[in-house]
């Protein structure tokens, strides 16, 4: 990004200055009035306004008064192109207009000996060319605005990465927090003396937390995610956090570019699980993998329909772009018979050796 155009544009004008007087010499009034028009390149950009009125009045003094076109008439092209690729449509359109019916004039009073045919023949030329330089202006400017506008989305889904990812790691880790808040109130009421195991417990969860979160914000700073770091080993750690009131099941051999999606997309689940399934309720977790997809279920035998909620959360959002990022699929809701599932189907793209399953309790 230029951020001082003035200077670049001031070189122009000045090499365009010179070139020009060394062309008109010795006729003195060419090079005087290849001044003014030369001189508005040097603002085309910081006042294109004033540059195209400058430039107006200039070419239009020099079809009047010179017998033919001097080498500063270049400025003219380059102001339509200037105008139309930095200063929008409007003043570019203006430009390009002044410019297109100067060139059909000029030639009129450059060619008077000349038949109306060659006369027109040289205004159609210089028209044209005058729409060709517009025409390459607009397209510039277009693919630079497409390009600023896909930097911006790319910047909007970077941001929204790392909105996901603070979003998994503080909602699951305060839910953890206030389950065990929440027990130890009352187990503290009736063993006092076990009070510290609980804080420990609390403060536990809380480094974990803000451990990840760093990391998470390291990885993002080096332009990655991680991939394969969080697959069923730490799936079975996150099941063991929630501790005796979950069950894990891994069958097949996962593949480890899931991992990420897979650990996220349980962390979220036990997340929903804690926070709406009730304090009795216990939650089974699944993880199959055979040669084409990558099966994840989280069924708890909670609240289910009765769960309440206060309509803010984008957890299933969040779970539901991860899996579909991979072809796959997300489905999430109440069952009949109470308690609820979240169920996520995911291809593996590649065939993979199916492996006899484990259980952790």
């Amino acid at each position: 990004m230029v951020t001082r155009p003035w200077i670049a544009d001031t070189v122009w004008a000045v090499v365009l200055t010179v070139l020009s007087v060394a062309y008109a010499l010795p006729n003195v009034t060419e090079c005087l009035l290849a001044l003014p028009l030369c001189a508005s390149l040097a603002i085309r950009r910081t006042f294109p306004a004033a540059a195209l009125a400058v430039a107006t009045v200039a070419a239009a003094a020099q079809a009047w008064l010179l017998p033919q076109p001097s080498m500063s008439i270049l400025a003219v092209p380059i102001m339509v192109y200037s105008l139309r690729r930095w200063s929008g449509r409007t003043l570019g359109l203006i430009g390009v207009g002044i410019a297109v019916v100067g060139a059909l004039i000029a030639p009129v009073l450059w060619l008077p000996d000349h038949n109306a045919k060659d006369i027109a023949q040289t205004a159609g030329a210089y028209a044209l060319f005058i729409l060709a330089v517009y025409g390459v202006g607009l397209r510039v400017r277009e693919r630079e605005e497409a390009a600023l506008a896909y930097a911006r989305a790319q910047a909007a889904e970077e941001r929204s990465e790392i909105a996901r990812e603070v979003h998994d790691i503080v909602a699951h880790s305060l839910s953890l927090i206030a389950v065990q808040a929440e027990g130890g109130r009352s187990l503290v009421r009736r063993s006092p003396d076990r009070a510290p195991e609980i804080l420990d417990v609390i403060a536990d969860e809380s480094r974990k937390a803000l451990n990840e979160i760093r990391e998470m914000v390291t990885l993002l700073r080096s332009g990655s995610l991680p991939t394969n770091q969080d697959g069923p080993a730490g799936i079975r750690e996150l099941v063991g956090r929630v501790g005796d009131r979950a069950k894990l099941t891994v069958t097949g051999d996962i593949n480890p570019a899931l991992g990420f999606t897979m650990y996220r997309v349980v962390q979220e689940a036990l997340t929903n699980f804690l926070r709406h399934a009730g304090p009795q309720a216990t939650v089974d977790v699944r993880v199959a993998a055979d040669t084409v997809n990558t099966e994840i279920v989280v069924r708890d035998n909670g609240s289910g329909t009765a769960a309440t909620s206060d309509g803010k959360g984008h957890g299933l959002d969040t779970m539901r772009e991860r899996v579909e990022a991979h072809g796959g699929s997300l489905t999430a809701g109440p069952l009949t018979d109470g308690g609820y599932e979240v169920h996520a189907v995911i291809p593996l793209g590649a065939s993979r050796e199916a492996s006899s399953g484990s259980t952790v309790r």
